[in-house]
């Protein structure tokens, strides 16, 4: 399923994301894949943990047809595949809606929370400074909390004595 995405989409985005937070600069790094996953277009890593490298999936949907009338939803669509197959990733991932006309963007969570297609999504969050602060905190948070979970590999060298 080829997810190839315009260029001022993911320059939109980038913009968006990699804005500076504060005197110390952006917070977020932003890796596209390129159709390496097929419901991911691009790896957001956070900028600041020296400890670990927290990070979130991002698949980002664009349009040019503005807002519902009604609520001002984004008119974007988001089929069952996209949702469900998003939300198998064992890591934080979500919903970025483009406006491309206003360069805008509106975050959703995809993590399970809601797993039915859409035609539209809230614009309750959009990407500004302070949900850039929630985002990092919440991925953060996360990946702060798994670090507990400790992983032992079979393939490792073997001690000799």
């Amino acid at each position: 399923m080829p997810n190839t995405l315009e260029k001022s989409v993911q320059d939109i985005f980038v913009a968006l994301m990699t804005e500076a937070h504060s005197d110390d600069g952006a917070i977020f790094n932003i890796r596209f894949l390129d159709d390496k996953l097929p419901y991911v277009d691009c790896i957001v890593e956070l900028i600041g943990q020296k400890d670990y490298l927290p990070f979130c999936f991002v698949q980002l949907k664009s349009t040019k047809t503005g807002y519902t009338k009604k609520d001002k939803r984004l008119k974007i669509k988001v089929s069952q595949e996209s949702i469900t197959g998003l939300s198998l990733y064992p890591a934080p991932s979500y919903i970025v809606g483009i406006d491309e006309k206003e360069e805008t963007a509106y975050l959703v969570s995809a993590n399970g929370e809601d797993l039915s297609p859409t035609s539209s999504i809230i614009t309750d969050f959009p990407i500004n400074k302070p949900n850039r602060g929630t985002l990092w905190n919440e991925v953060n948070d996360f990946w702060y909390k798994s670090r507990k979970i400790k992983f032992a590999s079979k393939f490792v060298e073997s001690e000799e004595e």
